[in-house]
């Protein structure tokens, strides 16, 4: 009887020194996850330009949504080409300019598109004061940023669906929208594709604005997420926590007019009454669901071609990713 109550006493001890282990190895587990939790996912992510074409990435970092998914974020601006180059050598983790990194994709790089924030550039056409329709544009001298980019491509649009032929006006490269500014007040240029504000400021100093991509209806894509292909099969939880950033700075652009416009107001240096109509201007060129339809991405590509941007017809399902949007819609779905 003694040597078999000494054994329940040896058993029973054994159990308990197994779940004393256990319980401090869940512990230990527990503060490792807690650790890893704290520390912020470094990631670097390329805009172009300070305009209302990128809100969507530059307002996440202002409202602290990056923080929320445990993103440590760097916005670093740099032009498209740059973009494209930094995607390609691993020196960027997303890139936010869209049309460069997939002309980039149609010349072989690996790059994806996997979302975009904005389907509509705001480009505004503006003419000096003497001008003012696009039919007196013909054998005059437009300034835009970069000759066979967005801008370019857009202005040609806008000049095309006036009903006049875009090869009869001669395209000035500047490098900037403030250095288009610059040519047009100088009257170096008799017109010049600007953007928000700068098309309200020269519209008060008697300049025209007698064209733009939402009167066109110019669905070119500025902005959204891109990828180096690989990242996709190494990282698409990373992915996924990027589009959440972007969804919910569209969603809080949409649903918060006050702050959005309080924001572009202090950001910009705009009157109120700017900043509003900014922010009326800005809001219906959001992407739904941070998705274009392959159909008007394929119109963009296309007249990405007839325009010699390209070198050869792309295919619009080709270039873009849309499996991580998809798993994140769908989860947001089902909650």
């Amino acid at each position: 009887m003694k040597h078999g109550k000494r054994l329940n006493l040896c058993h029973r001890r054994f159990r308990w020194m197994i779940i004393i282990y256990w319980a401090a190895f869940s512990c230990f587990q527990l503060s490792l996850a807690d650790s890893d939790a704290q520390e912020a996912r470094k990631v670097r992510l390329g805009y172009s330009a300070f305009s209302l074409s990128f809100l969507p990435h530059l307002l996440a970092k202002e409202a602290g949504l990056f923080q929320k998914y445990n993103l440590d974020v760097d916005l670093v601006q740099m032009a498209g080409p740059l973009q494209v180059a930094a995607l390609a050598s691993g020196d960027l983790d997303f890139g936010g300019a869209i049309s460069p990194a997939l002309f980039a994709a149609v010349r072989g790089l690996p790059l994806k598109g996997v979302m975009f924030t904005v389907k509509t550039p705001l480009f505004y056409l503006v003419s000096e004061p003497k001008i003012s329709k696009v039919e007196e544009l013909s054998g005059k001298k437009i300034a835009v940023d970069t000759i066979g980019a967005l801008q370019h491509i857009s202005a040609k649009t806008m000049i095309q669906k006036k009903g006049v032929n875009p090869d009869l006006i001669s395209y000035f490269q500047t490098g900037s929208v403030s250095n288009s500014l610059v040519a047009l007040s100088a009257g170096a240029v008799s017109a010049a594709v600007l953007s928000i504000p700068h098309n309200l400021t020269m519209a008060q100093k008697g300049f025209h604005q007698i064209s733009s991509t939402q009167e066109a209806q110019v669905n070119f894509p500025p902005s959204g997420l891109t990828i180096h292909q690989a990242k996709l099969q190494k990282e698409p939880l990373l992915i996924k926590r990027l589009i959440g950033v972007m969804l919910d700075s569209m969603r809080l652009i949409e649903s918060d007019r006050k702050k959005g416009t309080l924001y572009i107001q202090q950001k910009w240096k705009l009157s109120q009454k700017f900043a509003e109509e900014a922010y009326a201007l800005a809001l219906p060129t959001l992407a739904e669901n941070g998705r274009m339809s392959f159909e008007d991405v394929q119109d963009f590509l296309n007249a990405a071609y007839e325009n010699n941007l390209i070198q050869q017809r792309a295919s619009s399902k080709a270039l873009l990713d849309y499996t991580q949007l998809d798993e994140v819609l769908k989860e947001r779905r089902g909650r």
